[in-house]
């Protein structure tokens, strides 16, 4: 048997990472996969050892032709989307097609979901607009649902359609003292010092240009709210980004390792040998790969409108502050701050249902941008204390002894598609 993944986001390597590592998996039973991926991602397509075809953003509409040409040569017995919502939004936006002429090539179509889509709603905010996304995959014989970030939980049915979860990247394991110890000195860190992660993307940096108004001031602002709570923290933290530098951050040199565009498997290398991870964004692949390599996370959301340091005080009790800090930042916006789940973009109600009664949150410190000292003390707790280590590390062990539940992926994707449920 033979699948066609289709992965053509630009600028992100999360949504191949998770068609390859579905594709590993299949092997085993003897599934050969072949790839539909953007030519920014032919290096890490290529270091996978899968055969590919490129597409980019160029070709508009002509990419319904090379796909189709694709599918002709290949034969597959389905089509991998291997991400439901970034296959739709990277075909409205930048090819400028109707992304579902897919379903139109013969082969069934079928969805890997990042967001357990009918669990969570389907309103998401683009580039400044309010949309909806569509329900095409609510006609696929088939759902893929990679945990983590989704629920841990047995195949099930809902509404005819075969819902599989199953474990993604089961390759991550925690690192050894040794891998990590060569790790950590080619970062630069002394034995002493502590790391913290701090993931980037190439399309967050894009915000600040692409997207309406308030989407481009929180891309623009957040970081320099933020790096001033990064600064606070020990003098003995070294700071590690992945992915594109954010100027408002203003780190200190000394104590910053940059690499812009790491390599998948130096990713996995540098994940697991820090100490502690920050985010601003779900999904943040750092955070849930940080499950499997056993490393604990901080999540920093906004989820309250603030129109100035009087709406912040209101919320006394549930926020802290506000500190001097936030105070002079909230009077700097322009206009009210708007909430976020993954920053810059808002999608806030989207991932509240993504999130809803999902182990996931367990297995994070989750925050509030505008509370200063709990992000503040949170990102320090993970780092030095010991108590909260172990804490977040009980979790991150319940969450992998639940995965250890689901069923082999290969046997149960073999036999859904042979039985076209």
């Amino acid at each position: 048997m033979r699948l066609l993944f289709i992965a053509t986001l630009a600028k992100t390597l999360h949504e191949l990472t998770v068609g390859t590592d579905l594709a590993d998996q299949l092997s085993t039973v003897g599934i050969e996969s072949h790839f539909v991926v953007d030519a920014g991602n032919e290096d890490a397509i290529r270091s996978a050892g899968y055969p590919y075809s490129l597409v980019h953003d160029g070709m508009g509409p002509r990419v319904r032709e090379t796909v189709a040409a694709v599918v002709r040569r290949v034969a597959p017995r389905a089509i991998i989307l291997s991400d439901y919502l970034g296959h739709w939004l990277q075909h409205r936006l930048n090819y400028e097609t109707d992304p579902w002429y897919v379903c139109d090539l013969g082969p069934p179509v079928v969805p890997i979901d990042l967001y357990d889509l009918p669990r969570t709603g389907r309103r998401v905010e683009v580039l400044g607009r309010v949309v909806d996304i569509d329900r095409h995959d609510e006609d696929m014989p088939t759902r893929l649902l990679p945990v983590p970030v989704n629920r841990p939980q047995t195949p099930y049915k809902r509404a005819g359609q075969f819902v599989l979860p199953y474990r993604a990247n089961g390759d991550i394991v925690p690192s050894t003292a040794a891998e990590r110890f060569e790790v950590r000195r080619s970062l630069g860190a002394a034995p002493e010092e502590r790391l913290l992660m701090f993931p980037t993307l190439p399309w967050q940096h894009a915000m600040r240009t692409r997207a309406g108004p308030a989407t481009r001031e929180l891309a623009e602002r957040v970081p320099r709210l933020f790096g001033h709570y990064l600064r606070r923290l020990p003098q003995q933290t070294r700071f590690v980004m992945t992915g594109p530098y954010l100027e408002g951050l203003g780190l200190p040199s000394e104590r910053c390792h940059v690499e812009p565009a790491p390599t998948v498997a130096r990713y996995h290398q540098i994940l697991g040998a820090v100490d502690g991870i920050s985010s601003v964004f779900l999904t943040s692949y750092a955070l849930e790969r940080a499950i499997l390599a056993d490393v604990p996370g901080v999540l920093t959301v906004n989820s309250v409108r603030a129109d100035g340091p009087e709406d912040v005080m209101a919320l006394k009790g549930r926020l802290g502050g506000p500190t001097s800090a936030v105070h002079s930042w909230l009077n700097s916006f322009p206009g009210p701050v708007p909430p976020f789940y993954a920053w810059p973009l808002r999608w806030t109600a989207f991932l509240r249902g993504m999130l809803r009664d999902n182990p996931f949150t367990e297995t994070v410190l989750l925050t509030e941008l505008l509370d200063e000292e709990a992000v503040v003390g949170g990102l320090e707790a993970v780092l030095y204390d010991i108590g909260t280590r172990e804490r977040l590390a009980e979790m991150r062990a319940r969450y992998r002894d639940a995965m250890g539940g689901l069923p082999p992926v290969a046997e149960a994707f073999l036999s859904a598609i042979e039985t076209g449920v």
